[in-house]
């Protein structure tokens, strides 16, 4: 079985740290959280079109951890709030 990678938006301000991206995986939305800003330290994996169960797809950024683990269709959206 398919490991989910939890994804979560990204606010407007946010996506130039992201190169561009919309979502970040969880890994780095907690790195994020705690110290303000987005760092390459975790791995810095663009995937253009990262996809859910249902097709649909999500430009992310994914930490070295979630690139490793990513199947199509193993992607899930958190119900987070968007970070400012």
């Amino acid at each position: 079985m398919a490991q989910t990678i939890w994804i979560h938006m990204l606010a407007d301000a946010k996506k130039r740290d992201a190169d561009g991206m919309d979502y970040i995986c969880d890994h780095l939305f907690k790195v994020l959280t705690q110290t303000g800003k987005l760092t390459k330290a975790e791995g810095w994996n663009a995937f253009q079109k990262a996809s859910a169960k249902d097709g649909t797809t999500y430009r992310a950024l994914f930490c070295d951890s979630c690139a490793k683990n990513y199947n199509n269709g193993n992607v899930r959206m958190a119900k987070e709030p968007v970070l400012a």
